[in-house]
């Protein structure tokens, strides 16, 4: 039976050191990372300490089922991982290190799956720039894992908030929606097997969230992990705004309009496990090209900010009836819900319901 520490050392201190030597990424200001009581780290120059921190538990964010469990062992570490650096992405801070807590079941204490998800989350820190620098490894009898996130913002460059949008405001997002909640409900089906990557292997969009950053286009962001249109919601309680959201602007991938047009929208607008970036820009800015061909994704304007109204929504619960929706022009209600058969329920991923 293996003791903590060497559970850390085994798979967690050896191989991080291995990718910081393979790796032509510098940490020049970590001073001291995993072995100690606490890391420490060296603000080489006036900057912004970005934090945030994630919690998955087993049968809550993945699957109940150990063999699932045994067998998305590479996918848990980098997911783990991605859905940190999405929230640090959505600031439009740089990346820089995370500290993992992870309770352990006693049947997953082994080579075979410590040593893939360490191979996963390892994956993850070299692809997204970012060191593991310490935590805390405990026994449980389901697999939980907690991850905090580090990144850092020059001083000069304003970190971009959900509170920012503005009346008038244009609404975009990164990439494609809907793809991880079809995989999530549709596993079996081709589809479903063709969008697997997107649920188990998300890719956090760093670049474009410093380029917004550092430009100082946008006006509010933040990233879709919840379902579009309850995050969305979100940055409207922020903002004190509503939106008004074009279901046929919806950028959609390849496999994913083969679905039925509603199940489809419906994964589009509740499910969550996206992790893309939503933003609002001034109507009168344009994304610059240079920042369209740099960013190795599309960017797809899908509606704008509209002001409140008070009759249909109180200040403080938004909801999703912060969200107007249109298709092909037309309102998308209770009383003319097309192209659904009837008003669909927005409410995304509820991390309290039972």
């Amino acid at each position: 039976m293996m003791t903590e520490f060497e559970l850390i050392y085994r798979y967690f201190k050896a191989q991080d050191a291995f990718n910081a030597q393979s790796s032509d990424i510098e940490h020049t200001s970590i001073v001291k990372d995993l072995g100690d009581d606490a890391a420490v780290v060296a603000i080489t120059s006036p900057s912004q300490w970005v934090t945030c921190v994630d919690t998955l538990i087993q049968g809550r964010h993945f699957s109940e089922d150990w063999q699932q469990v045994s067998d998305l062992a590479f996918a848990i570490g980098y997911k783990a991982v991605a859905v940190n650096i999405s929230d640090i992405a959505a600031m439009g801070a740089k990346p820089h290190s995370i500290l993992l807590a992870l309770a352990l079941p006693e049947r997953l204490a082994n080579e075979t799956w410590l040593g893939e998800f360490a191979k996963g989350l390892f994956h993850a820190c070299k692809q997204f720039g970012v060191r593991l620098i310490g935590g805390d490894t405990t026994r449980h009898e389901k697999l939980v894992i907690s991850i905090t996130a580090n990144g850092i913002l020059p001083a000069a460059i304003q970190p971009i908030y959900r509170s920012g949008a503005k009346v008038g405001d244009k609404v975009y997002v990164s990439g494609t929606v809907g793809d991880a909640s079809y995989a999530l409900n549709h596993p079996e089906t081709e589809v479903g097997q063709q969008l697997a990557h997107r649920l188990h292997m998300p890719t956090p969009r760093i670049s474009l969230g410093q380029k917004l950053a550092s430009m100082g286009l946008a006006t509010s962001m933040m990233d879709v992990s919840d379902g579009l249109v309850q995050d969305l919601s979100h940055l409207c309680q922020q903002s004190q705004v509503a939106m008004r959201l074009q279901l046929d602007k919806l950028p959609t991938s390849k496999p994913l309009q083969q679905v039925d047009l509603a199940e489809r929208l419906r994964c589009q607008l509740t499910g969550g496990d996206d992790y893309e970036l939503i933003f609002t820009l001034p109507s009168s800015v344009q994304l610059p090209q240079s920042l369209l061909s740099s960013v190795a994704t599309q960017v797809t304007c899908i509606g704008e900010v509209v002001g409140l109204e008070q009759a249909q929504i109180d200040a403080n619960n938004f909801g999703p009836s912060a969200i107007r929706l249109s298709y092909q022009g037309a309102a998308v209600t209770e009383q003319t819900p097309y192209p659904f058969d009837s008003f669909p329920n927005l409410k995304g991923y509820q991390h309290f319901s039972s």
